[in-house]
């Protein structure tokens, strides 16, 4: 998940950081044995959950954030505004996001789509781009050069303007994207809006995004008219992306909605690459950078969004997968003609996966 911490360029920087904020966070509100104890922990000791759960309270606001850290994006509302105003930022970084032999356009492309993916997730429209670029000295000028032919191709696509950004030298290539939309004012679906008996849907199909021969982390296109589409015509109760994997991006959406859910196993849509392995629902759940919308919808608005739908995107399925539940504690994954399971968390997570993506 990821969103929202200012996390330096480089993996120096991003350790020197991760331990001011552990040190900080140990502080706030703990006997100084317990402090002292967090504060010897590593990344990899807490997760990326872990981290958020201890930064993401310091964070000072302001009364003109509607919404904060949490959610696909923040929400900015600005007096005498008839939008709200959307910010997401995330990082593409060399070995973890993509391989060195990966093509540089690939590359661009993929860090453009990850900040609009995010902005479709709330429903709205992205607008404005910011990239910073890290890059080793020894870099061939003509990768730089692929890159940004790639952002350029994609922000030419989704009607974005590059503004700017900065550069810097480090240990291997990164992009650093900021992404600003914005969206009629109050019209943002949050990840907290999912209420007892939502149906659960996800568009597409899940799964293998980056197995061999697969290149769906590089080339997934971003569900924008469809956020749109579900903001606009109010039949979304709740809405994210799916970067990490399902099962580590419901648990979130539920975290946010204090609910439970249940899953269908049977009902989950598996993509081609998924279903050319031994483990598909696995792949499905777990692999992650699918970019598919994941939203709920109240069941009595099933058959109208049912009907809007087909007329909307005949082409791009959205499927019904399971159902909130009100006990938070009540999380299941159910296999036809046996019992439900308890849905474990899994999917990527930051400092815990070592895995190029």
């Amino acid at each position: 998940m990821r969103r929202y911490l200012p996390l330096a360029a480089s993996s120096a920087q991003r350790a020197s950081t991760a331990s001011l904020a552990c040190w900080r966070w140990a502080f706030v509100g703990r006997p100084l044995d317990r402090a002292l104890s967090a504060a010897m922990k590593t990344l990899r000791d807490i997760g990326e959950n872990g981290l958020l759960r201890g930064i993401l309270p310091l964070l000072p606001q302001r009364p003109d954030v509607v919404v904060g850290p949490g959610d696909d994006c923040a929400v900015v509302r600005v007096s005498g505004s008839s939008d709200d105003w959307l910010f997401t930022t995330d990082p593409v970084i060399e070995r973890r996001h993509f391989l060195p032999e990966t093509p540089a356009r690939l590359v661009g492309r993929k860090a453009i789509a990850r900040a609009v993916s995010d902005v479709a997730a709330m429903g709205g429209t992205p607008l404005w781009i910011l990239v910073d670029l890290v890059a080793p000295a020894a870099t061939p000028v003509a990768r730089i050069r692929g890159l940004y032919a790639g952002m350029i191709a994609a922000a030419k696509k989704w009607n974005l303007a590059i503004l700017g950004g900065d550069t810097a030298e480090g240990d291997v290539l990164e992009l650093h994207v900021t992404g600003v939309g914005r969206i009629p004012r109050g019209g943002a679906v949050l990840r907290s809006g999912a209420r007892a008996g939502d149906l659960v849907y996800v568009t597409g199909a899940l799964g293998g995004a980056y197995l061999p021969g697969c290149r769906h982390h590089l080339t997934f296109e971003p569900r924008l008219a469809a956020g749109r589409f579900l903001a606009e015509k109010k039949l979304a109760t709740a809405m994210m992306d799916l970067s990490d994997g399902l099962a580590a991006d419901l648990p979130r959406l539920l975290d946010a909605s204090k609910r439970g859910v249940r899953l269908e196993a049977a009902a989950i849509p598996l993509s081609r690459a998924a279903r050319k392995t031994k483990q598909p629902l696995h792949h499905a759940l777990c692999d992650g950078e699918d970019f598919e919308l994941l939203f709920t919808v109240s069941p009595k608005n099933r058959a109208r969004f049912a009907a809007a739908w087909k007329r909307a995107f005949p082409k791009l399925s959205a499927v019904c997968i399971g159902e909130i539940l009100a006990d938070p504690s009540r999380r299941c994954l159910h296999f036809p003609g046996g019992p439900a399971v308890p849905l474990q968390a899994g999917g990527y997570q930051h400092f815990l996966s070592h895995r190029s993506r």
